[in-house]
């Protein structure tokens, strides 16, 4: 049972397709960037971590190059989670 015209009824269809789509991007997209988010603020936290440990230490602490949290996952000394 048709109540629009043919060209009527394609628009309305396109207009649900793009709605079905944008429902499960857009939480995608969302999650993706808190994601993302999260992870910077993580290693933020292991960097001024590791800058606590390096004051508070006596000896050289000599760091590589790569992220802070895994050097202080190699240290021993993991930033607390929740």
């Amino acid at each position: 049972m048709r109540f629009f015209r043919p060209q009527v009824q394609r628009v309305i269809n396109m207009v649900g397709i793009v709605t079905v789509i944008g429902a499960f991007a857009l939480p995608l997209t969302w999650g993706y960037r808190q994601h993302h988010e999260a992870r910077t603020w993580r290693e933020t936290a292991c960097a001024y971590r590791l800058k606590e440990v390096a004051r508070q230490t006596n000896s050289l602490l000599v760091v590589p190059r790569e992220d802070a949290c895994a050097t202080l996952a190699r240290l021993g000394l993991d930033v607390a989670g929740p």
